[in-house]
């Protein structure tokens, strides 16, 4: 029984490791980089997103990644934060920008299948150029590869 437990234990502290591995990345177009995000990694991140959060301190907002291109809804009940919701299909080229509106329960719908969505506070697409038919891609980064980047913020006012 006792062995049991360890393996038990060993596998939770393996998925997690690997969980937190996969936390952030680095969003980069041509007309920015190294724009820090956290990932939704798992169905419940991807279910809760940004909601709650009164402000984002240390990333910019989420980048949500799919295994397989497809619709996707998002809705921003329980959101307090305004966001630009930027749709991205499998080959990283915006399909469209769309804004979120805190505390809405309108669904905001991909128009067609898509890869991954980013969530930025709004405004921030507008900042840095983020438009439709704009290629964008991202590398995943560890924890630790990101404590010595910049802290980015397309809202910042020395930023602008």
């Amino acid at each position: 029984m006792r062995i049991l437990s360890y393996k038990i234990l060993f596998i939770l502290i393996f998925v997690f490791t690997d969980l937190r591995s996969k936390e952030f990345a680095l969003i980069h177009s041509a007309n920015f980089s190294n724009l820090l995000v956290k990932i939704a990694v798992d169905i419940k991140s991807k279910q809760e997103g940004l909601m709650y959060f009164k402000q984002l301190k240390g990333y910019n907002g989420m980048l949500f990644i799919y295994d397989k291109p497809q619709i996707v809804k998002f809705w921003m009940q329980n959101t307090l934060i305004p966001l630009d919701i930027i749709f991205i299909n499998d080959r990283n080229i915006i399909s469209s920008v769309k804004e979120g509106i805190p505390m809405e329960e309108r669904l905001i719908s991909s128009d067609i299948n898509i890869s991954a969505v980013l969530e930025i506070p709004k405004g921030c697409a507008k900042q840095l150029k983020i438009k439709k038919g704009e290629s964008i891609s991202w590398m995943v980064k560890k924890e630790t590869e990101i404590k010595n980047i910049r802290y980015f913020h397309c809202l910042n006012s020395k930023e602008k």
